[in-house]
């Protein structure tokens, strides 16, 4: 009989760490902390950027495809920004930790993400051409959230929670007043990446 057990607990053992070994190989494990810090320091920056132009005396002498074309561009190249900064800061946590960012779990970790953005893209396409431009940062956050609780399915929880948080702020967004569409685009991509990146560096490094 303590054969037997024995036997059992020796099958536990080997049970649990495959178990662990199968969750870590699952886990997108190098994000790093300076980017949701910098990416955030970023739509700050983005959103000062934004109401500057908007409240400028010219502002509304332009067309409305004008006023589009001047917002799209901004945001555009925060994009663009965001994601290079995102490569280069997990590119170097990655090489601290002896992995790789571009993998076969990074490249699942795309295809999951990738309806929410083209989503997002077609979405704001819309909006612009219809004269609804205004609406469309709920609509960003939404997708965004949409596309980090994806992402959230390869990492860690506090993924998740960022995503969760961003898609309740979407919502919330355009039930709000048009006029505090600024300052939900400042404390969600803003202020949710600044504490996600804090959040995530303390627990996991730099």
């Amino acid at each position: 009989m303590s054969a037997m057990t024995a036997t059992l607990d020796e099958a536990r053992d080997h049970l649990r760490v495959i178990r662990q070994t199968m969750e870590r190989s699952t886990q997108y494990s190098t994000l790093s902390g300076w980017s949701g810090i910098f990416v955030g320091l970023l739509a700050i920056a983005g959103v000062a950027l934004t109401r500057s132009l908007t409240h400028a005396p010219e502002w509304r002498a332009l067309s409305s495809g004008a006023q589009n074309t001047k917002i799209a561009a901004i945001w555009f190249g925060a994009l663009v920004l965001a994601v290079a900064i995102d490569f280069v800061c997990n590119k170097r946590r990655a090489r601290r930790v002896g992995k790789y960012v571009m993998s076969r779990l990074g490249a699942h970790i795309l295809i999951a993400a990738l309806p929410a953005f083209l989503g997002a893209g077609v979405l704001t396409l819309f909006f612009f051409q219809h004269g609804l431009a205004a609406f469309v940062y709920g609509i960003w956050m939404l997708c965004y959230g949409l596309a980090i609780c994806a992402v959230g399915l390869f990492s860690v929880r506090p993924v998740t929670f960022l995503g969760i948080a961003f898609v309740l702020s979407g919502a919330l967004t355009l039930l709000m007043p048009l006029g505090l569409s600024m300052l939900m685009m400042a404390v969600t991509f803003g202020g949710f990446h600044i504490i996600y990146g804090i959040a995530m560096a303390r627990k996991h490094g730099w």
